[in-house]
């Protein structure tokens, strides 16, 4: 993304909507049906859109806590969910903050091949990650903690129950994506689809939603130098035998 962020607020994406869907330029008060029917509609697109080309954009890092010795698994929050793209992994931090070990993602049905590695390599299901061999004492006695890259969900808009006021700090959060149209574009699609009168331009929304989101998807990706990435290849080190004198894990011993 581009380190310049559009800034809009509430009011400004649901008028923003209203202009899609109407051409007019209308505005609501915030107690109204209109006004909170379109807010929900700017949740559901925000949390859509966490799930498409722009997912990475709420990536953040958590600490799991102290690993132990013999451990083998690790329990993510039920909140959080694995970020596991381009050359993401989990490492061993030590106290002061220096990775002792990078613990790379692999596909769970792979993760056994590597029980007898020194290395250390992980796989995700569901909320649990799994280690490929127990930690080691010496790892235990470093007192390192695990840290993994995760998700984290998009910043709602919350309304308090309808009849009550909407408080400007609600009014006045801005969406939180850093290129706001696409939202915008995404949301006017989805109330097309609800309202029986805008249905007819719904075609029509989503085409303009979709051109916009392929155009930002090739800015950041197509013209964007492609980032180094792991292959999910066996590492052979040396032969059929590498050096800690284990056999390869290949599927056929």
């Amino acid at each position: 993304m581009s380190n310049t962020e559009v800034d809009l607020t509430l009011d400004d994406a649901v008028d923003e909507v209203l202009g899609l869907l109407t051409g007019l330029d209308l505005s609501y008060a915030p107690e109204l049906d209109r006004y909170r029917a379109i807010t929900r509609q700017l949740n559901r697109a925000l949390r859509h859109n966490a799930l498409e080309q722009e997912w990475s954009h709420y990536a953040s890092t958590l600490d799991l806590g102290t690993v132990s010795e013999g451990q083998e698994e690790i329990t993510l929050p039920s909140n959080s969910r694995t970020r596991i793209i381009g050359d993401d992994a989990m490492r061993l931090v030590d106290p002061d903050g220096r990775v002792h070990r990078w613990a790379y993602f692999l596909p769970r049905d792979a993760l056994h091949k590597y029980r007898h590695r020194v290395g250390l390599w992980v796989a995700v299901v569901r909320q649990n990650i799994l280690l490929s061999r127990p930690i080691s004492e010496t790892e235990a006695d470093c007192n390192l903690s695990a840290v993994v890259s995760v998700m984290r969900e998009p910043r709602m808009f919350r309304l308090p129950v309808q009849g009550k006021t909407v408080p400007n700090t609600v009014r006045k959060q801005s969406i939180d994506f850093p290129y706001p149209d696409v939202i915008i574009a995404r949301a006017a699609w989805y109330y097309a689809q609800t309202d029986p009168v805008m249905q007819p331009r719904a075609q029509t929304l989503e085409e303009g939603y979709k051109d916009l989101m392929y155009q930002l998807i090739e800015r950041d990706v197509a013209n964007t130098e492609t980032p180094f990435q792991n292959t999910f290849t066996l590492p052979i080190q040396s032969g059929l035998v590498d050096e800690s004198g284990y056999r390869p894990p290949l599927a056929n011993y």
